[in-house]
């Protein structure tokens, strides 16, 4: 049994017993481009300032985004080469 899990606890016996765990909606955000990332981490930024969110979560979210956006960045530039070394090879031939 952790903090966050709802338990309830028998008036009689006192006895705690989990309740079964509450389903959430699974949040969605678009995060194909570095401009998605970028304004997710505002909307982070914005929900610690607001304190929606706890700084140390909102920490661990923004880290996670810039993950996120170095893994954009790679791929973008990987087809871009590709694309720059197909173009080469079409010249030389």
């Amino acid at each position: 049994m952790t903090d966050r899990e709802p338990v309830e606890i028998d008036g009689v016996t006192g006895k705690v017993d989990e309740l079964p765990p509450k389903h959430f909606r699974r949040y969605r955000a678009e995060l194909n481009t570095a401009q998605d990332v970028k304004r997710e981490m505002a909307k982070v930024y914005r929900e610690c300032r607001s304190n929606l969110i706890d700084a140390q979560t909102g920490t661990k979210l923004v880290w996670m985004l810039q993950s996120i956006a170095k893994v954009i960045e790679s791929s973008d530039l990987e087809q871009r080469v590709e694309r720059l070394e197909n173009v080469s090879i079409t010249q030389s031939n």
